[in-house]
Order: C-alpha cells, then structure tokens, then sequence
C-alpha cells in the first residue's frame, strides 16, 4: 500500500468529477474544522453544530454561485461538469437536489485547487466567505443559551 502522505496530488486532482467532489467533501470539511477550532475552545457539540451551518449543502451551494463570476473556463467547466454529475441513489429524492449538485461542483473545485496548485486561488476566492460564514455561525451558537 502507498504512503498517503507521498500520494501524487497533481493525479488525484484530474480524477473523475465524483471522486474530485468526494475529496473535495474531507478537505473542505477539514478546512472550516481547522478554522472552527482557531476560533476558540467551544463544547463538542458546540463545534459539531458550527461546522454542520457552513459544511451544509445550501451554504455551499451559496457559496459557488459568489465564486461564479470569479472562476476561469477550465474552472467552469469543471463547475458545470460536476453539476451535471447524477447524484448518488440515496440522494435522489431530496428537497433541494440544486443545491446538492451546486455543492457537488464546489467541492470538485475544491478538490481540483487544493491537489493541484490552486491553493492561491483557494485561499484567495473561498477563504473569505468560508471565514465570514464560521464567524456568523460561531455568533449564531455564542447567542444561544445552553441547555442542561
């Protein structure tokens, strides 16, 4: 078995679209933990819930359409691609299947930029909303009271 740690990033990052959306999902996710938790000690469930608001699909699916303007053809095209993507049988059925497939396409774009050498364009395009969400949902939870 290959060290994950000495994997070829740049081959993992012209995967398919599903396997780009899928690694997308664990570093976006594992970007707004690390951010989350530089914001302070908070309760687990506390930390769980902050995360849960800025990793769900309707904010991701926010977030893309402010990135549109932004992104370059072969970005786009990726967007679009991923967009197009049928989704998973558990998730047909679901209310809200465009922003499913709009957060599909952002965490294919983010997979596509942190493998590859978009890390500048990641920091510089998606950073600043995902940092302005924690920060309102870190607000949201300071603000309500504590059960127990």
């Amino acid at each position: 078995m290959t060290d994950p740690h000495e994997l070829d990033h740049g081959a993992l990052a012209r995967r398919s679209v599903r396997t780009l959306a899928w690694l997308g999902d664990a570093l976006f996710e594992r970007e707004v933990r690390f951010r989350v938790a530089a914001r302070g000690d908070f309760p687990v469930d506390r930390l769980d819930a902050i995360k849960a608001e800025v990793v769900r699909a309707e904010l991701q699916a926010t977030l893309l359409e402010a990135l549109l303007p932004a992104l370059d053809d072969d970005e786009l095209a990726l967007v679009r691609r991923a967009r197009n993507t049928a989704p998973p049988s558990s998730a047909r059925g679901r209310r809200g299947m465009q922003s499913y497939r709009a957060a599909t396409a952002l965490e294919a774009l983010v997979a596509h930029w942190l493998l590859g050498d978009g890390a500048a364009r990641f920091a510089a395009l998606l950073v600043p909303p995902i940092e302005r969400a924690i920060d309102d949902a870190v607000q949201r939870r300071r603000d309500k009271p504590r059960r127990g």
